[in-house]
């Protein structure tokens, strides 16, 4: 099984799950990726009140809202071992044309989980290579353990990393980016913290996920998803274009239902209609790293 879907709450648990390949993306995993990140893209945001009691009918498969925040793990040691590569070595006895359009669609499932309107929290466990470094670094928020490693082993098999290139550099900027893929070094967890492909290192992971999801549970499904397009608005207009842009953020989010109903909330002393009456906490998964 190369994707397990559970639903948790308001959350979306998906889970790599084919550890005998150290999880590596072969094809119908990122169709199966690509292809729910793209669905979740056109649905609604949760409605502002207390997270539906049968949540797997709205957010689960056909549901009609997105959750309202999705965790991506793994089974076994290994996070993502990266592309798939007896799947690569058959690509690469092909044309140009066909290369060119699986490296499109590979980046296109990366770019439909960066640009998902609910928050991604990755899980990072073990070693991450490659494709499954582009696929955390699309993720909004990356929790490692001490035992993640991240490399770009990409040069060493006179290939480049193209399609996960723009993520990797705005999480590592240039300079790191440059030297990672020119050396093909493996970067510690640490080190990947203090560049900024890791944004939290943790001893209990699930803990540390956990109560990452529950700060993203106490803001606005909706708001969240429009902070992610105001930061790709500003970041996309630059400082002296990005006044107007701004402004109509806010005061599209202020005028809203999500947002006249937390700050009744607020100026009545209680907590905003969504927030979960208890923490969210990160299920089981059979298979996992901690034993």
């Amino acid at each position: 099984m190369g994707l397990q879907r559970q639903v948790h709450g308001p959350v979306l648990v998906l889970t790599l799950d084919n550890p005998d390949r150290r999880n590596a993306l072969d094809m119908a995993t990122l169709r199966e990726l690509g292809d729910l990140f793209d669905g979740l893209a056109y649905r609604d945001p949760l409605p502002p009140e207390a997270p539906p009691a049968e949540a797997d009918a709205d957010i689960g498969d056909g549901g009609r809202y997105r959750p309202h925040a999705i965790v991506l793990r793994s089974t076994g040691p290994v996070f993502c071992a990266g592309a798939d590569l007896k799947e690569m070595r058959a690509l690469g006895a092909a044309d140009f044309q066909t290369n060119l359009a699986a490296a499109m669609d590979m980046g296109a499932v990366f770019r439909s989980v960066r640009n998902c309107p609910a928050p991604v929290v990755a899980r990072v466990q073990g070693p991450c290579y490659g494709g499954g470094v582009g696929l955390a670094a699309a993720c909004d928020i990356v929790v490692a353990g001490h035992e993640a490693r991240f490399m770009f082993s990409e040069a060493k098999l006179g290939l480049v990393p193209g399609v996960i290139s723009p993520l990797v550099a705005d999480r590592l900027g240039l300079a790191a980016a440059r030297r990672y893929f020119l050396t093909a070094e493996p970067m510690g967890a640490a080190d990947a913290l203090r560049l900024g492909l890791v944004d939290r290192l943790a001893e209990d992971l699930d803990s540390a996920v956990a109560e990452t999801v529950n700060h993203i549970l106490a803001c606005g499904p909706k708001a969240l998803g429009m902070c992610k397009s105001l930061l790709d608005g500003v970041q996309s207009l630059g400082y002296a274009r990005s006044a107007e842009f701004c402004a109509r953020m806010i005061a599209e989010a202020r005028t809203g239902p999500e947002a006249q109903r937390a700050l009744s909330a607020f100026q009545a002393r209680a907590q905003a209609p969504w927030t979960p009456s208890a923490p969210w906490t990160l299920p089981a998964c059979d298979g996992n790293d901690d034993a």
